[in-house]
């Protein structure tokens, strides 16, 4: 995706999960997280006749273009879907990584590196832009493709762009993957990328650490936080120092971002 109007911004501990096995005694509970929700009537919505789009952080193409406030180093996190047979024109990106990350159907990206490569749900591909790259993401199906795509302000610049990719497994009893931020998947930012997997009945815990921010996003079905707060589809909350424990009614999925605040 392009950003349709210059946005300028200047950018540990990170998720901390359940106790680990074995532990003599179990660790004090965190603090309750500061949450605060992002309603889908709070986020700006694109409507192309091919390409419908929901931003959470700026957004980048269409009339809210360049709008919208980054959270440390995320910049963008757009929930796009793009109807059949459609993609973006050929547009160039320099110093920015590029997370997409498929939910339905199939993402084809199309570039002066990676021409053709397809990426299928539970699969994530990342861009390293660096000195400067040329590229196009689109639906070549006769289906639509939900795809999130996430931008990040590097730490280190230069190079030449890098491409790097990675599945994520079903998990039908719930499960935490790494999307982004470790050496198959290197950001060039303070940041790192979870898929939770969550089965009906599950609790899960997430939290925040002094110095960093947090952004879960429900991928699919209502998804309950703590006591009385619920997140719909598509929809995000922001969480500050602190934890907060998941219930899923039914089976389903989050990503969970975690960044340097």
């Amino acid at each position: 995706m392009k950003l349709g109007r210059r946005a300028l911004v200047r950018g540990g501990s990170h998720l901390l999960g359940l106790a680990a096995l074995g532990c003599s005694s179990p660790p004090k509970p965190a603090p309750a997280a500061d949450v605060r929700l992002r309603p889908l009537s709070s986020l700006p919505v694109t409507e192309l006749p091919w390409l419908r789009l929901r931003d959470h952080f700026i957004a980048t193409v269409g009339p809210h273009a360049g709008k919208g406030r980054p959270l440390g180093s995320l910049l963008v996190l757009a929930d796009a879907t793009f109807a059949p047979r459609s993609r973006f024109p050929l547009h160039p990106h320099r110093e920015m990584e590029i997370l997409s990350i498929v939910l339905s159907g199939e993402l084809s990206h199309h570039g002066d590196q990676s021409h053709g490569a397809t990426l299928r749900p539970r699969e994530a591909q990342l861009i390293s832009a660096r000195e400067g790259m040329v590229h196009a993401e689109g639906n070549e199906t006769d289906e639509d493709t939900r795809m999130f795509q996430l931008w990040f302000t590097p730490e280190q610049h230069g190079g030449a762009p890098a491409y790097f990719r990675r599945s994520v497994p079903p998990a039908p009893s719930g499960g935490r993957h790494l999307m982004a931020g470790d050496e198959a998947m290197p950001l060039r930012s303070d940041a790192r990328v979870w898929w939770l997997d969550l089965a009906a009945g599950q609790e899960t815990a997430i939290a925040v650490a002094a110095g960093r921010a947090g952004y879960l996003l429900s991928l699919d079905d209502p998804l309950q936080l703590g006591e009385g707060r619920v997140l719909a589809r598509g929809e995000g909350a922001q969480l500050n120092q602190g934890g907060l424990t998941l219930r899923a009614s039914q089976d389903c999925g989050a990503l969970w971002i975690d960044v340097a605040a």
